[in-house]
């Protein structure tokens, strides 16, 4: 299936003459609307022949993927053969057009359908906006022989497992008390509250855009990407400075913990016997690449590549616990309506650390080590999260005290979930979650005990007797995707506007940490000389040296949410004192300059330093997407 889609103001055609013989009986033959309208011209090929149902599901969801982007309701089906070199039989053709107007019908949209089999003139008038013109291509050749009215290539026995996997769900408090979700006093803690529902519910849908995506854009963080797929997105200087902050962040708790950084490939054989097996047991959608006559799959965590590095490497039982640890570009195609923003993109960016260790005793020491980084990470987003464990009952019920220290060491009622027969790799599973305000919910970090995948991708180590022996493995996530953080500490943003309290970026990773505001030409010199001083020290600066008034370059840097706002006029020069403006103190203050530096060192200290990447005078920076 090719289709070309176009967003436009209004819509006519008008049948002239069959073009073929069994074209279908019509009734009416002109249609006009001046109404905003998705027009979806599309041509059925030789491909969707092999599974046609499998080509209106996807096609269908296709065109709901726009709609959705663009917020329109109503859609216009048009057959254009044209599009295509090798078309499918006209059967097929009609059946693929009638069949994808019926679900959009179905699915709440107001739908047209072009007549089938004619020649028309139409009229359409494109809005000519970023995401108004579109072309999409769809191959279902390899669906029939693989037994699924799925994306090509795509494995969800994960997903099915999981959905058909029985447990019950409790609050287990410190001290070991566990309670019925349903039967617990959520009077204290009323985000829990909501965390449950959401995770009982399973609704991933999303109704309408969370409030984190019109402040990324706002303050030129993240934004879409017209020229990608739904749910990749485009970082700007300010956004990128904001993530490289993070990614050194993280990289650098996880060597203190005494990891080994490695980088390993995106993409990887679908036909490998150990990736496909995990795959199966790992429920996520995959991206599928083709190359010559095979197919690849974009990687939707870290483990792959990990995994097979250290299965051709020597290991020692004196060398474990062993850590991995990555910086991973990852991809999974989550399914267009769950889709929104950072909460839950296709494309991200995954801090993961693999730990190698023996057994089951030497797991559980690992995860309440982990607690302590994990822990301190999200303390440093400065966010408030739920958290939760999904653990299978018999391991729950044998190593029950474990679960009791890992309660205690959290400090606060969880969400447990007790699986009854394992449906993936897992015994135990422990997730920190953030709640917005339309009541969804979205993993951070993550901690997990995997006891399948050494053995399946023959992961070794060489025991005290010699014996060569299978390991288990930690997966963990110690801070959650760098998406997802953005999210989280938007979306905590967004609740403390709600309060009254002024929003802001943590400090450590905003992208500008400093914004000088020269009154006049003459103190931008002096500007510089400080600018020096500040990147001497690790901080971030920008000089706003446009010809404007000092209120409105303080108006400006205050959109930016710029936590140091500092104006230097002759005043200021004379006394090489500062008048700083400090943004989560809500006040304004006399400071030198080693004060504001030492202020800053102060509470970033424990972040490794992050240049600015972008020029440091403002009259030198394009607006990407910003209001200023």
């Amino acid at each position: 299936m090719r289709m070309l889609q176009i967003h436009s103001d209004g819509f006519s055609y008008e049948v002239k003459r069959k073009a073929m013989k069994n074209a279908e009986e019509i009734d009416e033959k002109i249609y006009h609307t001046d109404d905003s309208c998705l027009v979806n011209f599309i041509a059925s090929e030789k491909t969707d022949e092999a599974n046609v149902q499998a080509s209106i599901e996807q096609t269908t969801a296709m065109i709901a993927s726009a709609a959705e982007e663009v917020k329109e309701k109503n859609i216009v089906v048009y057959p254009w053969v044209h599009l295509t070199e090798t078309p499918s039989g006209p059967s097929t053709g009609l059946k693929l057009l009638k069949g994808v107007a019926k679900a959009l019908s179905d699915s709440g949209y107001n739908v047209v359908r072009v007549p089938f089999g004619y020649y028309k003139a139409f009229e359409i008038h494109c809005k000519g906006h970023p995401l108004a013109e579109r072309s999409k291509v769809l191959d279902v050749t390899k669906e029939l022989a693989k037994g699924a009215d799925v994306t090509a290539g795509e494995d969800l026995t994960a997903i099915a497992a999981e959905e058909k996997a029985t447990s019950h769900f409790y609050i287990m408090e410190p001290g070991g008390n566990l309670t019925d979700i349903e039967k617990f006093n959520y009077s204290k803690y009323k985000e829990l509250k909501l965390y449950v529902a959401y995770e009982t519910a399973k609704d991933r849908t999303a109704q309408e855009p969370p409030p984190h995506i019109e402040i990324m854009k706002n303050l030129e963080l993240v934004d879409y990407e017209p020229g990608s797929d739904a749910g990749n997105f485009r970082w700007p200087p300010r956004g990128y400075t904001l993530k490289r902050a993070i990614e050194e962040r993280v990289t650098k708790e996880m060597v203190d913990y005494g990891a080994h950084v490695i980088q390993t490939p995106l993409i990887y054989d679908y036909e490998h016997p150990a990736l496909k097996s995990y795959m199966q047991r790992f429920p996520s959608r995959q991206y599928i690449i083709r190359s010559g006559d095979r197919d690849y799959f974009a990687r939707f965590a870290a483990c792959f590549g990990q995994f097979l590095l250290i299965s051709q490497a020597q290991v020692s039982y004196k060398q474990l616990p062993l850590k991995l640890f990555e910086i991973a570009s990852s991809y999974r195609r989550e399914q267009s309506g769950e889709l929104a923003g950072m909460r839950r993109p296709r494309a991200f960016t995954m801090p993961d650390i693999h730990e190698i260790v023996a057994d089951v005793e030497m797991a559980k020491a690992a995860v309440l080590r982990q607690l302590e980084f994990v822990d301190k990470l999200q303390g440093e987003l400065e966010i408030d999260y739920e958290v939760s464990f999904r653990i299978l009952r018999s391991f729950f019920e044998e190593h029950r005290d474990f679960v009791n220290k890992v309660i205690e060491r959290v400090g606060k009622p969880v969400m447990l979930e007790l699986f009854e027969e394992r449906y993936a790799y897992f015994i135990f599973k422990g997730e920190w979650n953030v709640v917005d305000e339309q009541k969804k919910a979205a993993c951070l970090a993550t901690i997990q005990i995997d006891v399948e995948n050494g053995e399946r991708f023959n992961i070794q180590y060489v025991d005290a007797d010699g014996n060569l022996q299978y390991p288990l493995i930690l997966h963990t996530s110690p801070s959650g995707s760098i998406e997802r953080i953005l999210y989280g500490v938007l979306e905590q943003a967004h609740k403390d506007m709600k309060k009254g309290k002024v929003p802001h970026l943590p400090l450590w990773m905003t992208p500008v940490q400093v914004r000088m505001a020269p009154v006049d030409e003459d103190a931008v010199e002096y500007c510089l000389k400080l600018g020096e001083e500040f990147h001497a020290a690790g901080i971030r600066y920008e000089i706003d040296d446009r010809d404007l008034t000092v209120g409105k370059k303080v108006r400006s840097a205050e959109k930016l949410w710029v936590p140091y706002i500092c104006v230097v006029g002759e005043k200021e020069i004379a006394g090489e004192v500062l008048s700083v403006r400090r943004r989560e103190e809500k006040d304004q203050v006399k400071m030198t300059l080693q004060e504001v530096i030492a202020e800053i060192g102060e509470k970033t200290s424990f972040a490794p330093r992050q240049m600015l990447l972008l020029p440091n005078l403002v009259s030198k920076q394009p607006i990407f997407s910003r209001v200023v």
